[in-house]
């Protein structure tokens, strides 16, 4: 009885340990980030044809390591999925932290699975000047992440 216990107590954790860390769930996508209206109307964000321009994107290489391309120019960082919770920390050319981010309610739209949206809660340039994607932000704001195809 003890052994039954115990192993379902075990499959319980891992389930929850499973579900308290989504990073997987971004490892491979490349995003196209753009500013996002939550008042869109439902027709448009479940359309296919929603296709935001943008020249900021997050390609998510692992599960750990993300590439932020802005402007022609590419940061490399490292980032964590957490409880809705997404947090990029991107390094300089020196691999010293220059720019951190977080992007609370991260969520993948209910409406469209190509489209997740976050809102902007910590933007932190860590860097003397500005920051190529730092710059692209302010604090509170709304943003659309939608997949490249």
């Amino acid at each position: 009885m003890k052994k039954k216990s115990f192993s379902l107590l075990i499959l319980v954790v891992m389930i929850l340990g499973a579900c308290s860390n989504n990073s997987n769930e971004l490892e491979g996508e490349v995003f196209r980030v753009f500013t996002w209206s939550p008042d869109i109307s439902p027709e448009d964000v479940s359309s296919d044809n929603l296709s935001p321009s943008s020249g900021l994107e997050f390609d998510f290489k692992s599960s750990d390591e993300v590439e932020v391309r802005s402007g022609g120019e590419t940061f490399e960082g490292n980032y964590s999925f957490e409880n809705n919770t997404l947090s990029v920390d991107l390094k300089d050319e020196n691999n010293e932290e220059s720019l951190a981010l977080d992007f609370s309610d991260f969520a993948q739209h209910e409406q469209n699975e190509k489209l997740y949206t976050g809102t902007i809660s910590k933007l932190d340039i860590k860097t003397d000047g500005h920051h190529g994607v730092g710059n692209n932000f302010s604090l509170n704001e709304n943003l659309g992440f939608y997949k490249n195809d």
